[in-house]
């Protein structure tokens, strides 16, 4: 299992009159943790940082900074917790600060699952100080775990990619099925319209319009037979004898 975070609690006490560099806070501070009162810790480790604000660096200010980073991861703060660490490393004067910060750093970063980050810390961590045995393992744990999550993700994308290749032949042949079927339909119609083209006009077939001109001609002609006989005169028909 990981190993939980080691907390230093160790400040460098300078002799500074009126505790103008911030150690009586840090010292405060250190106190209130130990109460796992974290919050009202933190309080007192800004208010030392605030009082050292001239000092850019200092073993003092960088133990304010580690111990206010773990105070806030104690209160599950761990964005902030890790910009606090980041400043003690910045701050840092000697090897054994810059490691116990680092190391702290690395083992937030577990904790906001970002372990390239952690993996990177523990490096540092042990390049400052080879024979810390907590980083070494830390660094070792998060390698591998780094490893395991690369590959499982790995795994995952090729599986995705496997069930979608499926999902895109389906789709490219039915847009296939799709563009045949619509040019057949277009082949059979350019058909049928060459064969319209093409076909004789049969020159008995009369179209509607000629066959009403020449029905209203043929009633026309009836009507005046009609009026000429009517004025003719009637003549007797001779009876011829049939014996």
């Amino acid at each position: 299992m990981m190993r939980f975070l080691v907390i230093f609690f160790v400040l460098q006490m300078v002799a500074t009159p009126a505790g103008g560099d911030g150690s009586k806070q840090g010292r405060v501070g250190n106190d209130l943790y130990r109460q796992e009162r974290y919050a009202e810790a933190a309080d007192a480790y800004r208010a030392g940082l605030a009082a050292a604000e001239g000092r850019p660096t200092g073993a003092v200010r960088t133990g304010l900074f580690n111990n206010l980073g773990a105070a806030l991861y104690r209160q599950g703060d761990f964005e902030h917790a890790a910009q606090a660490f980041t400043a003690a490393t910045g701050t840092a004067s000697d090897d054994a600060d810059f490691a116990r910060a680092a190391y702290n750093a690395g083992n937030n970063a577990v904790r906001q699952e970002d372990l390239k980050a952690a993996v990177e810390w523990y490096r540092k961590a042990l390049l400052a100080r080879p024979d810390d045995e907590d980083a070494k393992f830390n660094y070792e744990f998060a390698r591998r775990r780094m490893d395991q999550q690369q590959q499982q993700n790995q795994d995952q994308r090729q599986q995705n990619q496997d069930r979608q290749q499926p999902q895109n032949q389906d789709q490219r042949q039915q847009n296939q099925d799709r563009q045949q079927d619509q040019q057949s339909e277009d082949q059979q119609q350019q058909q049928q319209q060459q064969q319209q083209q093409q076909q004789p006009t049969n020159p008995d077939e009369l179209s509607p319009e000629e066959a009403e001109r020449i029905l209203q001609a043929l009633e026309n002609e009836e009507e005046q037979l009609l009026r000429q006989v009517q004025k003719m005169k009637a003549r007797p028909r001779r009876v011829e004898k049939d014996w």
